[in-house]
């Protein structure tokens, strides 16, 4: 698809969401937080991510069961895992409550969410990456800066599991710092304070991808590079992210790193690499190929700021 033409659908949608002049100040973290009430499940087979919803809505009065939730948000395939998208909708239409997911989360961002009574989902590895590849869901309960722990209700591991920040982080890397709040529609605009520039789209792909590439060039770890690659690709920046990608793959295997199968091969597409985006996609997913042709195309957000980027323009500019 000719970037012009997807630049003329996306100016109209980049401005990402605003802050809102009103929008009530955050409390600051303090040392140690803790939400009061949160209950724990342990989840059947592959539904880490309905478990953690339900434990995440049972802090907002809400109780529902596990095997409820799983066809809305996952499908009848016990073999498919559960996205963001869906949640939205599904909470929405139950109990009139709203859900956002944004990548580049940090450390302080979730400190923050606990400490003024938000429930944040994250994906990470479900155990550290040297032991094994499992990407899994988990809901944050509190904190404690003291012993530099998070507190997460986890569907695998258990109840107020203690996390260290450097663990957290480490193993939120390969999701893209991905995390999800399910809120009442009147805290809508704590939520944005707290997310703050993250909250525009524009922000949050540019600062994802710096945040990769200092990561990758001090890391040098081949799930860095694979990171980065997915924060390339996000933020338009094509060529740069198969080049990052194909230094990830030369330093061991994308196993696990489900982005990795969608971002590489859409990166060569966008770049009109069309027969190197098939055979990378039959390599990574092992899997009867599913040629270009009916693929679907790549992020559009992105090709409108690989339109930027070939203007000269700086996209980060636009909302800062």
């Amino acid at each position: 698809m000719p970037l012009v033409l997807v630049a003329s659908l996306a100016l109209a949608l980049a401005g990402g969401v605003p802050a809102r002049a009103n929008s009530p100040a955050p409390v600051e973290a303090p040392e140690r937080a803790m939400l009061p009430a949160m209950k724990h499940v342990w989840q059947s087979l592959n539904n880490c991510g309905p478990a953690a919803v339900v434990m995440a809505l049972s802090t907002l009065g809400v109780d529902v069961d596990q095997e409820t939730a799983r066809i809305p948000l996952r499908g009848a395939d016990v073999r498919r895992g559960m996205g963001p998208q869906g949640v939205g909708p599904w909470v929405g239409e139950n109990w009139g409550l709203r859900s956002t997911w944004r990548n580049n989360g940090t450390v302080d961002t979730i400190r923050a969410l606990i400490a003024n009574g938000f429930a944040p989902m994250v994906t990470q590895w479900m155990q550290d990456y040297s032991i094994s590849r499992i990407g899994h869901w988990r809901t944050v309960r509190g904190y404690d800066d003291t012993q530099r722990v998070f507190y997460v209700n986890d569907s695998m591991l258990g109840n107020t599991v203690p996390l260290t920040y450097d663990w957290f982080d480490r193993n939120w890397q390969s999701f893209n710092y991905r995390y999800m709040v399910i809120y009442r529609p009147e805290d809508e605009g704590l939520l944005r304070a707290i997310m703050g520039p993250q909250v525009s789209d524009e922000v949050m792909r540019h600062d994802l991808y710096e945040r990769a590439k200092a990561e990758a060039t001090k890391q040098n770890t081949n799930l860095s590079w694979l990171a980065l690659g997915e924060a390339a690709y996000s933020y338009g920046m094509f060529e740069e992210a198969v080049a990052a990608f194909q230094k990830g793959l030369a330093m061991g295997n994308a196993s696990g790193v489900f982005g990795t199968r969608s971002s590489y091969p859409q990166a060569l597409r966008a770049l009109g690499r069309s027969e190197e985006a098939d055979k990378v996609t039959r390599s990574l997913a092992g899997l009867s190929l599913v040629p270009s042709a009916a693929a679907p195309p790549p992020d559009p957000f992105a090709l409108w700021l690989a339109y930027l980027h070939q203007r000269g323009a700086d996209a980060n500019q636009l909302v800062r």
